[in-house]
Formats: C-alpha cells, sequence, structure tokens
C-alpha cells in the first residue's frame, strides 16, 4: 500500500473516532496564506488573528487543510496555539504550519523560534500532541537554502520532531526545477512529502496549465511512495507577465483533484487564495482589466529576461462554419500591444491566419500603443469551403534576449462566418484552441473578474465538495 493510501486509510479511520476531527478523503483540499487580523486590537493592544472570520471562510470554501503562516509578530504563534487550532478541530480542518526559509529574511520571519529548524520541529511536535488536527508543517522555498537544509541538520529536525510526535509530517516546498538528481537522493529519504507549487517550470506564468499532467507524473515516477501536494497560484507570482485569472485556478486545482483522485496527488493546497472579503486581494481593481470592452481579450506574452528563437510561436483559434450562401467572407478585430515605432522592429509578429496560411501580419512595433483594428476579407480563400480555421499569433520572427510584450486581440467580428464569444467573455471557449511551439511564447484568454475572491471562491468550493463527496 502507497503511503498516500495509507493516510487516507488513517485519516477516515481517525474521523470516526468519537471527538476526534478529521480531514476527509481524499486527501488535502485546502489552501495557505492569507491571515486575517482582527480589525480592532483587545485590551492587550494586539489585534490578533480573526479566527472566527478565518474559519468561516474556510468551510464555505469547503476545505479541509490550511496552512497558517509563522510571519509577523510572537503573536501568531500564540494565536495558533490557543484559538485557531480550538477552533480549526471543531470544524473539522486539518492545520500545517508554515515556517519561512533564511532566503525570504528580507520580507519574512517567522517567530519566535526565527531560524531554529530544530527548534520549530520541536514546538510543533509538541503543539501537535495537543492538538490531533495539527498535522504536519512546511518550509517555503526551502530548496533555495540547502546550505541551511543539510541532510544532517534535516536529520536533527526529524529526530527532534519524531521523538515527540512520530506522526507530525514535514512536508517542505520545492519548485519543479529543484528536484534534480542530488536533491531526491539526499533530500527525498528524509522528507515526508512535499508541496510542488505549479508555474509552468521552466517557464514562469500563471496562464498555462498544459505543463501540469505531464509535470505531476515526472515527480509520481521520481519520487515513488512521496506524497506530493500541489500548489496552484491564486496569488499573483512575483515576475509573472498577469495576474492568475479565475479560470486559470480552477482549471488548474480541477486537473489536480482528478490527480488527488488518481494518487498521483497527495492533495491540493492554493497559494494565498483570497478566501473572507477583508482580504486585500478579494477584490481585482479596474486597471486590471485590459479589454478594450468588456472583461476579456485573448493575450500573447514574451516575458522581460526571456529568450526565444526565431519561428516560436503561440497562438490561439477557432473553427468556424460558412454561412451558406453569404457570398463574402471577412473578419475584422481590435488589436494592441505595448510597443511602438521608437521598439526594435523584426522580432515580435501578430499575424492572422486562415487554414495554417497567414492572411494578415503586424510588426508589433509597427504602431503606438492604442487599440487598432484589422479587417481581413476572406473569401478568396474560402471559396467552395464549409468550415474553416481562424487563428490569431504572435510569431517570432526573430529571436530575442529580454524583449517583453503583450499582445491583446479583442471584439472580433466575422462576416459570412459563425463564431461563438467574439468578444472573448468567457475563457473557456477559447482554451482548448490554444497552441505553442517552443514554449517562451505563451497564450491564453484573460478575462477579469473584479469580484476575484467570490468568484473564484465559489469554483473552489464547489470543486473541492465534489472532491471530498467522491472520496
Amino acid at each position: 500500500m502507497s503511503r498516500s493510501v495509507l493516510v487516507m486509510v488513517v485519516a477516515l479511520m481517525l474521523s470516526m473516532l468519537p471527538g476526534v476531527a478529521r480531514a476527509q478523503a481524499p486527501g488535502a483540499l485546502g489552501t495557505s496564506g492569507n491571515l486575517i487580523r482582527e480589525t480592532e486590537p483587545r485590551a492587550d493592544g494586539i489585534r490578533h488573528v480573526d479566527t472566527e472570520l478565518m474559519i468561516q471562510g474556510l468551510k464555505a470554501l469547503k476545505a479541509n487543510t490550511y496552512v497558517f503562516p509563522m510571519a509577523g509578530d510572537n503573536v501568531q504563534w500564540e494565536d495558533l496555539r490557543e484559538e485557531f487550532l480550538p477552533a480549526a478541530a471543531a470544524a473539522g480542518i486539518d492545520v500545517w504550519v508554515l515556517v519561512y526559509s533564511p532566503s525570504q529574511a528580507g520580507c519574512c520571519v517567522s517567530r519566535p523560534y526565527k531560524h531554529d529548524y530544530v527548534a520549530w520541529a520541536r514546538e510543533i511536535a509538541t503543539l501537535s500532541k495537543a492538538h490531533p488536527n495539527l498535522v504536519g508543517w512546511t518550509v517555503d522555498d526551502y530548496a533555495y537554502d540547502l546550505r541551511t537544509f543539510t541532510p544532517a541538520y534535516v536529520k536533527q529536525m526529524r529526530a527532534a520532531a519524531r521523538a515527540i510526535n512520530p506522526s507530525l509530517q514535514f512536508v517542505p516546498t520545492v519548485y519543479y526545477k529543484q528536484f534534480t538528481d542530488a536533491f531526491i537522493a539526499e533530500q527525498i529519504p528524509l522528507l515526508d512529502g512535499v508541496i510542488f507549487p505549479f508555474r509552468d517550470s521552466p517557464y514562469r506564468d500563471t496562464s498555462w496549465t498544459w505543463n501540469l499532467s505531464y509535470q505531476v507524473k515526472k515527480l509520481a515516477e521520481r519520487l515513488p511512495g512521496t506524497d506530493v501536494y500541489l500548489m496552484p497560484y491564486a496569488h499573483p507570482l512575483s515576475h509573472a507577465a498577469q495576474k492568475p485569472t479565475v479560470s486559470y485556478v480552477e482549471a488548474v486545482t480541477k486537473k489536480g483533484v482528478e490527480l488527488v483522485r488518481t494518487g498521483e496527488l497527495a492533495g491540493i493546497l492554493q497559494y494565498k487564495l483570497p478566501f473572507v472579503s477583508r482580504d486585500a486581494g478579494w477584490a481585482r481593481p479596474a486597471g486590471d482589466n485590459l479589454a478594450r470592452t468588456g472583461n476579456g481579450r485573448l493575450s500573447f506574452v514574451v516575458q522581460t529576461k526571456t529568450a526565444t528563437k526565431a519561428g516560436m510561436w503561440c497562438s490561439a483559434s477557432r473553427q468556424v462554419q460558412l454561412t451558406p450562401g453569404a457570398g463574402t467572407y471577412s473578419v475584422s478585430f481590435w488589436h494592441g500591444d505595448d510597443r511602438g515605432p521608437g521598439d526594435p522592429a523584426g522580432y515580435h509578429v501578430k499575424q492572422l491566419l486562415l487554414n495554417g496560411k497567414v492572411v494578415w501580419q503586424q510588426d508589433v512595433a509597427a504602431n503606438g500603443q492604442a487599440w487598432q483594428k484589422a479587417t481581413v476579407d476572406l473569401t478568396a480563400g474560402l471559396a467552395g469551403a464549409k468550415s474553416a480555421k481562424l487563428e490569431w499569433r504572435l510569431y517570432e520572427r526573430k529571436g530575442v534576449t529580454s524583449y517583453f510584450t503583450d499582445v491583446g486581440v479583442d471584439d472580433i467580428v466575422a462576416t459570412g462566418l459563425r463564431l461563438s464569444d467574439p468578444g472573448v467573455e468567457n475563457a473557456t471557449t477559447w482554451t482548448a484552441g490554444l497552441a505553442r511551439q517552443g514554449g517562451p511564447v505563451y497564450c491564453s484568454a484573460q478575462v477579469y473578474h473584479q469580484n476575484y475572491g467570490a468568484d473564484l471562491g465559489a469554483r473552489i468550493a464547489a470543486i473541492y465538495g465534489a472532491g471530498q463527496s467522491a472520496g
């Protein structure tokens, strides 16, 4: 029996014991971070963790697991012990503790034990004996600090925890590219599992989802018997061109639940999903909406400090039906980008293809940054046809090393052709037709949700609820 299956069976058995609240199968379904403080200080002058509000939000999300971050003052550790853990247990929610690594000292230091990870292991294990719903802990950005987390030091951490509670799980956060042969040989035998943040490695975006199944499968092959927890980015990823959309997080989570059911994943832990209305990320500012009209657009991106090669591309295609008897056929659309005549030409090219043949193109540096309308007569190319493939594409005429661009396409009007969702208001309609050649050039249907937290939370709650029922 694999460790993932064993953990699920034990969790189910424990949930049946009187007075013991446990997470439900099929695995950990929850979120990490976004700790909310009370609006007013208490008598001690401190704004404590708003445990009641957070538990309400987690229950609405149908989460069975929460990763409690230790960043800030000592009160977070006290609130975890005295208030949050008992409330989470009553709600049937498992808790992990997140401790920050030394490389994150510029933004986040975990208190009270700071960078003494043996002390963290000992004290979290001690706390877990009094609160059985404290089931694990993680170190964020773990593999960036292997000079600290040497095998010898991790053995000390492991020994300190297991002397108190052998069942406490240590599951650090490790990025896909960090699973080198050396890391797997030296570190994996010392860990109880890993959190795997998905970000389209070796690239860096929260738009493209196709690599997920492949990367999870490869991790399952390379880490047999190791629990892998997927971490989708529900919060903006640093150095990425775009914020994650509702559709993106939903798609990654849906696929993740499928992989939990097949045993390739042990659970899903969102990265900073805003789950209460007081969260700063609950609503998206109007400036995030880059559509020409409405809320959606097609987006084609090459990020800064990203190398491409000539011939790379990303495209969004749709099969369209010709209207019988129309006689003439054309398509018009609005396109825009962030470049102009002052930028180098001959590198990024916007294109429209009809049945695989380029019928219109323009360099990103040809005009200013305002939206422009293009109209293309397709009549000659559709003689005798009943259907056709339209394809908008960003093409690399020459390779670049660092030449950012974000090309938008919106407000399509097809004459003599039937095309659903021409305003790109439904990301799902367009996602199946996305394709890329090479990798660093990527594209997506970007649909803005002002009520990001509420809209995303409702979709994740539905997925989590169905996932737990399936277990």
